[in-house]
């Protein structure tokens, strides 16, 4: 199970105000969509957004962070002990 795209797109919608929130979020998409394969477009995108190259890597760890805590809990069947958050599909 990789991170969630909801999960990551909440992380990078903190980190941006809301005209550079969507290239961060669909950036952050397409590094879990893509297991981190993404293609010049998306960094040509995000970084026209005014993403520093340095900001790029936070985002690739939230989403490495995020989906080491997903294995983690899987393999250790961790009991979810909170109410249910349905996340909102990124744009």
């Amino acid at each position: 199970m990789s991170a969630s795209l909801g999960s990551v797109a909440a992380i990078v919608s903190a980190m941006r105000s809301s005209a550079g929130k969507s290239s961060g979020a669909k950036f952050a998409a397409a590094v879990t969509r893509k297991r981190g394969h993404v293609n010049d477009e998306a960094l040509e995108n995000v970084r026209a957004a005014g993403y520093s190259d340095a900001e790029l890597v936070e985002i690739v760890l939230h989403v490495a962070l995020n989906t080491l805590t997903n294995y983690v809990n899987e393999v250790a069947k961790t009991d979810v002990d909170f109410p249910v958050v349905h996340a909102r599909q990124a744009a």
